[in-house]
């Protein structure tokens, strides 16, 4: 199969593709000539390529990031850059399993180097076969001013390619990834019975913790009656063809009797219309007096439909108000062996 028809088949089934999150569709008229388009992308842009989440940025973003920093400068953080490969500055280097390609956004010829690119998870490329010209990839790495030409820089990594001689393996479908470390992210507070203040706020990470958000309608030292709910995006769980998986990591603070009652994991697969609750076994909960973070596991596959949502739904009464915490929220296919 040559270059050109692999592509037009890949470019294919990205606009056939049911995404996962549909509110962050593109509309196929927009995907450039390979499936990339300006900008921030937004979904998995190739059915395959599944590690391509809405952090994923494009060849033009990453050169816009690039030229705002200083010369010389670097970007404290990684980015997901997607491109196709349009050539080398460095040809493949097996003393050292490195290759530095120059990769394109295809569509106003926006490019930049990537530096001594490894492969995937940082290992060595091995072959000169696995990163080849017209490549769709997703590389990650820091961003860096090289005296006005935006490059990856030295460190970075393949995460994903259409290529198949290179070795890439497609990892589980990630429907939803939420950590709360930032914001409250995709979610949204739903209050069926609103207290004085909010019931649900963000706790911001510091040096040694991570964010999350934490529920108590215990204000100014009151115990008030409430009930609000942390509402994930609608998801579409269908297009996890092997089963859909929910992982959340929390706590509680209280006693143990009302737990159950009043802190529920909901999943919705009409839209929102209907709620059923999910089953947390007991090993799933922390001690209630200790703020140690638990995960939980739920096996969503049953419930799966093009219109899914989950909710951590907090209640309180007149005499009890428990404290929950929730951080690092996703829902995937499982991990293959």
């Amino acid at each position: 199969m040559t270059k050109s028809l692999r592509h037009a088949i890949i470019l294919l089934a990205a606009i056939s593709l049911v995404v996962a999150c549909e509110d962050n569709a593109i509309p196929s008229d927009r995907l450039g000539t390979d499936g990339i388009e300006q900008g921030r992308i937004k979904y998995d842009t190739i059915q395959n390529m599944r590690e391509a989440t809405a952090d994923t940025i494009d060849v033009a973003e990453a050169v816009r990031i690039g030229l705002t920093l200083p010369s010389g400068s670097t970007t404290p953080k990684s980015y997901y850059v997607l491109g196709s490969v349009k050539g080398f500055n460095q040809p493949f280097d097996p003393n050292y399993g490195n290759v530095s390609p120059i990769i394109t956004n295809k569509i106003n010829n926006r490019q930049m180097i990537c530096y001594r690119l490894k492969s995937f998870k940082n290992s060595n490329f091995t072959d000169a076969n696995q990163l080849q010209i017209g490549d769709i990839v997703v590389v990650y790495g820091q961003i860096q001013n090289r005296y006005g030409a935006p490059q990856i820089t030295q460190g970075g990594y393949l995460v994903t390619s259409d290529n198949p001689e290179s070795g890439y393996k497609a990892g589980p479908r990630v429907a939803l990834n939420e950590t709360f470390d930032a914001g409250i992210g995709t979610f949204a507070v739903v209050n069926k019975q609103a207290a004085s203040a909010d019931v649900w706020r963000h706790l911001a990470a510091t040096e040694t913790a991570q964010g999350y958000m934490n529920a108590s309608a215990k204000i100014n030292d009151a115990i008030e009656v409430a009930e609000s709910w942390l509402v994930s995006p609608t998801m579409d769980l269908s297009a996890c063809k092997k089963g859909a998986i929910l992982n959340f990591s929390h706590y509680y603070i209280g006693a143990v009797d009302q737990r159950d009652a009043l802190l529920r994991v909901l999943i919705s697969n009409d839209g929102g219309n209907n709620w059923q609750p999910l089953t947390l076994a007991d090993d799933m909960w922390n001690n209630g007096k200790l703020k140690r973070f638990t995960l939980a596991t739920i096996d969503l596959t049953s419930y799966a439909s093009a219109n899914c949502q989950i909710a951590f739904a907090y209640k309180s009464t007149a005499e009890t108000a428990l404290t929950w915490a929730v951080q690092n929220v996703r829902i995937a296919e499982p991990d293959e062996e």
